[in-house]
């Protein structure tokens, strides 16, 4: 004979509100030559980085630490 289970002493699920912050996010299109291409490349290879947004998101963390996002001329 099989035993029914009860459920009345479990606790039920308290709804938390979800505290996700919202987060927006644009496509950008970057024209880079073939040379630009294979360094990034390899830095993603050296670093294990698998996406060119995480590639691009470092790259603007750099400059803000250093310079203050004013213009760098990377020429």
């Amino acid at each position: 004979m099989a035993t029914a289970t009860r459920n009345y002493n479990k606790k039920l699920p308290k709804n938390k509100p979800k505290s996700k912050k919202d987060v927006k996010s644009s496509v950008i299109t970057v024209r880079i030559s073939n040379e630009e291409k294979e360094r990034i490349n390899e830095i993603m290879m050296g670093m294990d980085i698998r996406r060119y947004s995480d590639v691009m998101r470092m790259a603007l963390h750099m400059m803000k630490t250093n310079s203050g996002y004013t213009w760098v001329n990377m020429q």
